[in-house]
């Protein structure tokens, strides 16, 4: 199996679609974090984020295990990071 190109990533690679990330992950937020807390993320944890986007996600896993967990975010789109 090949991997995506940029030409044929169903989402885009684009500054207007950075933005609707940015925007989607902040309505979402509240929920995603409840979740988190539901599924026993907590302080001192290390998280792996695979395709983290614009890192919205991993941020917020950060927020939650504190400074004493570790968070690693990673995506194939260098300039989302």
């Amino acid at each position: 199996m090949s991997s995506p190109t940029a030409s044929n990533y169903v989402l885009g690679q684009s500054d207007h679609e950075y933005e609707r990330l940015m925007f989607q992950a902040r309505i979402l937020r509240p929920y995603t974090e409840k979740f988190f807390r539901a599924a026993g993320l907590a302080p001192g944890m290390r998280v792996l984020d695979v395709g983290s986007g614009m890192g919205d996600v991993a941020l917020l896993a950060a927020d939650i295990v504190g400074p004493c967990g570790r968070v690693l975010g990673i995506d194939r789109d260098a300039d989302a990071l």
